[in-house]
């Protein structure tokens, strides 16, 4: 509902094919056993496996787009970071572990692996620390300071402004950290620094309380 809300506002500057899969209605949560709710799950599943093959093919790759990935990749490492904590503490079993690499889309990449079968080092190393797995915690944190760092500065000091301060510190953890190490507080750590690092990105990039209306003002008057 909110996508769709979204989407009418900017009606004129979405493809056709994108409006059809905004538009389109989505599953209707009614029944609660077990069976209709994956059924319904799967349904919503597709539809954004859809929305996000869409942006990935037809998206022209300047500003609006970094932004469209930004918020995308901040969402994903913050709920990476809550994943790994939850699931892969020290104690984790087997199922906990299985759970984990289910949600984060990485089972065949585990398998391929490591031959050895399920251990928990291994788990948080694929899932958190490798930056060539696209579901991991660092492959997001990469994307992360690469579209920060792709952005116009306001300063001319040479000094990194605080969204790219703050990725910079996100990176480093995740890559100078080993699996046995990345216990609760680290990345409870991290995430206070993904949110943070999203304030930092609203408050530099997007206008702020009264700002919008003397912006608006401004553009009558011009």
């Amino acid at each position: 509902g909110s996508i769709r809300g979204i989407a009418q506002g900017v009606r004129e500057r979405i493809s056709p094919d994108l409006w059809r899969l905004v538009d389109n209605p989505g599953p209707i949560f009614g029944a609660r056993d077990a069976a209709s709710l994956l059924e319904r799950t799967t349904q919503l599943l597709d539809r954004f496996a859809a929305l996000s093959g869409v942006a990935a093919e037809n998206m022209v790759r300047g500003p609006s787009w970094r932004f469209h990935d930004l918020g995308r990749r901040l969402e994903r490492a913050v709920g990476l970071a809550r994943l790994i904590e939850r699931f892969a503490p020290e104690e984790a079993r087997a199922d906990h572990l299985n759970i984990l690499l289910d949600l984060s889309d990485s089972q065949i990449s585990y398998r391929g692996r490591y031959l050895a079968g399920l251990a928990r080092d291994p788990v948080r190393d694929l899932v958190g620390l490798d930056p060539l797995n696209p579901r991991s915690l660092a492959f997001q944190a990469n994307a992360i300071d690469a579209h920060l760092k792709a952005l116009p500065n306001l300063r001319e000091d040479g000094m990194p402004e605080e969204p790219v301060r703050l990725a910079t510190r996100i990176t480093a953890a995740i890559e100078t950290i080993e699996a046995k190490d990345l216990d609760g507080a680290v990345l409870e750590r991290i995430g206070s620094d993904l949110a943070a690092l999203s304030d930092a990105i609203g408050t530099r990039f997007f206008l702020q309380g009264g700002e919008g209306g003397r912006m608006k003002a401004a553009t009558r008057l011009a």
